[in-house]
């Protein structure tokens, strides 16, 4: 979105550059809209409740040495070194024991070039509600040795680490969590919460990894929805549920479309476990579950992924008519795209920008649409 370093910007002037550009993306799109001023982080450092570190070598007396690090941004260069001042202070330290240990039990990194080596990349996740952790060790086929004595070691040292999974790639991916799961401490999942409601967060369930300003985000899209007790609402690309099952607690009904099984799976025991039984799950494409629905829908929720969405989707939206329509996005450039589309039918009530990832470029933004004979 910018060429600025974001990490040595105070965080005043990240806000200003960041209004400045949603606003300057909606204009270049020629849609004429006030947009809301940006809702602000209150822990603009250590929000970071997920990071994925890359696993890569280093010589050190001649000999290779694992090291944890980050990819270099659209490169698929791994810098060594992984401790950030936006992640969670405890993720940190424990990414740290976990190179240790890796050196410990002489663990090898996978070479991408030769196609050899053990461990790939180490995913931790951390929950909000009670600060537990996952760790996901991400492998080269399902050769782990050691991985017991690493695991007893990683949770003495840790207590918060309830659960440790090996995730085994068995092809070459740039796609950092693939495979199939093997659960080696643990229940292979751990559970967030707010709103009184309880989410179960397994290693690839889509989560945003601010859950401070994730709150914020849901809270307010709910309330630019105004959902009444007679509503129906469509909720597309929903992910585990999270927007979904908040929805429900207002709507009359909430029906969920999620093409990954695994997410499906987890948003339906989310609703079992909070007792929520006026939402529906469906593991489907979502154009074409869409084509194929007639029922009514008076707001349609939808949060895909930076691609967007397609022609063939806002097409099926066009069809369906409902009444208003509630776009979350982490990249506004796609969003304005989709939108302008839509703006034959539909027309803007209000543009909200959300910082979720201060010291970065990336803003989360939100449009409420309505339609115009509504």
């Amino acid at each position: 979105m910018s060429n600025l370093n974001y990490e040595k910007i105070p965080y005043d002037q990240q806000i200003k550059f960041k209004q400045e550009t949603v606003e300057r993306i909606f204009k270049q799109a020629k849609i004429r809209k006030s947009i809301n001023p940006m809702i602000t982080n209150d822990s603009d450092k250590h929000y970071r409740h997920k990071v994925t570190a890359s696993a890569t070598s280093i010589m050190i007396d001649r000999r290779p040495k694992l090291r944890l690090g980050m990819f270099l941004e659209n490169t698929h260069k791994i810098v060594p070194g992984f401790k950030s001042f936006i992640h969670d202070e405890m993720i940190n330290d424990v990414l740290d024991k976990i190179e240790k240990l890796l050196s410990k039990y002489k663990i090898s990194a996978y070479d991408i070039k030769k196609r050899q080596g053990i461990i790939k990349h180490v995913l931790i996740r951390k929950s909000y509600l009670n600060n537990d952790i996952l760790v996901v060790f991400v492998t080269d086929g399902n050769f782990f040795p050691n991985a017991k004595k690493i695991t007893q070691d990683l949770i003495k040292s840790f207590e918060k680490v309830k659960t440790v999974v090996q995730m085994m790639q068995n092809k070459h991916t740039p796609i950092a969590l693939y495979g199939e799961e093997k659960t080696l401490y643990g229940k292979g999942y751990i559970e967030d919460g707010f709103n009184g409601l309880t989410f179960r967060l397994s290693a690839k369930s889509f989560y945003q990894v601010n859950p401070e300003q994730m709150i914020k985000l849901y809270e307010k899209a709910l309330d630019m929805a105004n959902i009444r007790r007679t509503d129906t609402v469509m909720d597309c690309y929903s992910g585990i549920g999270t927007i979904s099952l908040l929805a429900a607690q207002k709507a009359r009904e909430v029906i969920a479309i999620e093409i990954n099984s695994q997410a499906v799976k987890d948003a339906k025991f989310n609703a079992k476990t909070n007792h929520i039984t006026n939402v529906s799950f469906h593991c489907d494409d979502v154009e074409k579950f869409m084509y194929g629905f007639s029922k009514k829908v008076d707001i349609l929720m939808l949060d895909p992924t930076r691609t967007g969405t397609t022609e063939k989707f806002l097409n099926a939206v066009k069809k369906m008519k409902p009444k208003h329509i509630i776009y979350i996005s982490c990249f506004p450039e796609t969003q304005a795209r989709d939108i302008k589309s839509l703006l034959s039918m539909y027309y803007i009530k209000e543009i909200q920008p959300v910082d979720m990832f201060s010291y970065t470029e990336h803003v989360e933004n939100i449009v409420l649409l309505s339609l115009k004979t509504a």
